[in-house]
């Protein structure tokens, strides 16, 4: 495979089919992690009679709880339908995409978003079953991995370590495979199922392929996101600059700059990581179809000859 001819024809392609920009916002919308573990305090209950004002605050905030539980209820209720319809948008990105990048390598002289979106629909439920697959196989390995450390008190943990280090690289692996079966359910009309099938039976037969792909194109989109991310923290400085100051009213200011800054650039880091998200849907896209030898049938001009 030509590692080159399709870094730079998915450029030429998201440059040309501009559309495919706003599929990639969406799909990115499902693509950000975030997790993080929770340190106990090292103050019993009986240690905080040494911080009166610690206590106040925090039978204060306890009473506010109890008092409206039903706003917490319904807190948890927008995040959980927030979640939902992040998932629904997510998918259609990538279907999007998907279809679009197939699309645009066979030749296609424009695509529209209500024609993507449009031939995305048959294939929403097809992804999701995927996404649910992979989920089950995912939590089946961990139970499986978490059970012996559990029941033997965390002995089994030595000797599972290795295992666990393992999970690094397995994930990055199946994380292609699934890519793959994204652009196989959409650009071949395949169920979940069939469509997980192909995309391994394509990555085992194009292992180095697969690996080398998925390196160049992991340790760019690091170093873009990276980029992208770095204007977030000169965002902080206005509130860095008042906590030196040390005065109420410096704060607050500097805090209300802080927050303006952030959603003055959030949009902008929006766009610019759904550009980013365009261009590797639209590279694994056209990475299964070089590979299952279905070459080019269009030459897409250098986005600098395209007005």
């Amino acid at each position: 495979m030509q590692y080159g001819e399709v870094l730079s024809k998915a450029w030429k392609i998201i440059w040309k089919y501009k559309v495919l920009w706003i599929f990639g916002i969406l799909a990115s919308l499902g693509t950000g992690g975030g997790g993080g573990g929770g340190g106990g305090s090292s103050y019993s209950s009986n240690d905080n009679s040494n911080f009166p004002q610690f206590d106040q605050y925090a039978n204060q905030v306890e009473n506010w709880v109890t008092q409206n539980w039903w706003v917490i209820g319904l807190i948890i209720l927008a995040v959980v339908l927030l979640v939902l319809v992040m998932i629904v948008l997510s998918t259609f990105g990538r279907i999007g995409l998907a279809r679009g990048a197939w699309l645009a390598d066979e030749g296609k002289a424009s695509l529209s978003f209500g024609e993507l979106f449009a031939v995305s629909s048959p294939y929403f439920w097809r992804v999701i079953l995927l996404a649910f697959l992979i989920f089950v196989m995912w939590l089946a390995l961990m139970l499986m991995l978490i059970f012996p450390v559990i029941i033997t008190a965390g002995l089994a943990m030595v000797c599972l370590l290795p295992v666990f280090c393992l999970l690094v690289p397995i994930s990055w692996m199946l994380n292609i495979v699934v890519e793959q079966a994204v652009v196989a359910i959409v650009g071949e009309d395949l169920g979940a199922m069939e469509g997980l099938k192909r995309g391994w039976e394509v990555f085992r037969a194009h292992i180095g392929e697969m690996l080398i792909m998925g390196l160049v194109l992991g340790i760019g989109a690091f170093i873009a996101q990276l980029l992208i991310a770095l204007p977030f923290i000169f965002t902080v400085i206005p509130l860095i600059g008042s906590a030196i100051i040390d005065n109420e009213g410096a704060m607050r200011t500097g805090l209300t700059a802080t927050i303006v800054l952030v959603c003055l650039y959030a949009p902008v880091a929006l766009v610019l990581g759904g550009i980013l998200q365009s261009y590797l849907g639209t590279a694994w896209a056209l990475t299964f179809r070089r590979l299952t030898g279905k070459s080019e049938t269009a030459v897409v001009p250098s986005p600098y000859e395209v007005v």
